[in-house]
């Protein structure tokens, strides 16, 4: 079974690559302790974790895609911000969908765009 993690991040913060990678990081980390020893998550391991990163446009479509991906049966983690550094505390900056089957997730984010 092909696995894999999507990372969904907010095209229209204005955040700079490195708080993107940042926030990218949190979601990928939550995804893989929430997910930690369940069967998706170690045939993800097993086949090298791979990731994939996509992009929203709106805070309205990243809750869309999340709501979308946890009534489908996905682990989905979404991602608050801090604010510390670029944006207010607590804005939804990106999430993460899986581990898990990749066809199932697809089912949910073929739509996007890559970042």
């Amino acid at each position: 079974m092909e696995t894999k993690l999507t990372l969904v991040v907010r095209a229209d913060l204005g955040m700079g690559r490195g708080k993107i990678a940042a926030q990218a990081a949190h979601a990928a980390v939550a995804a893989a302790l929430a997910s930690a020893g369940t069967p998706d998550f170690l045939a993800w391991l097993r086949n090298g974790q791979p990731k994939v990163v996509l992009r929203v446009s709106s805070e309205d479509q990243l809750r869309e895609v999340a709501a979308h991906a946890a009534s489908a049966g996905l682990p989905v983690q979404v991602i608050h911000d801090a604010g510390r550094t670029q944006v207010a505390e607590g804005t939804p900056t990106c999430a993460a969908v899986g581990p898990a089957a990749a066809d199932r997730i697809d089912a949910i984010t073929s739509e996007l765009a890559l970042l």
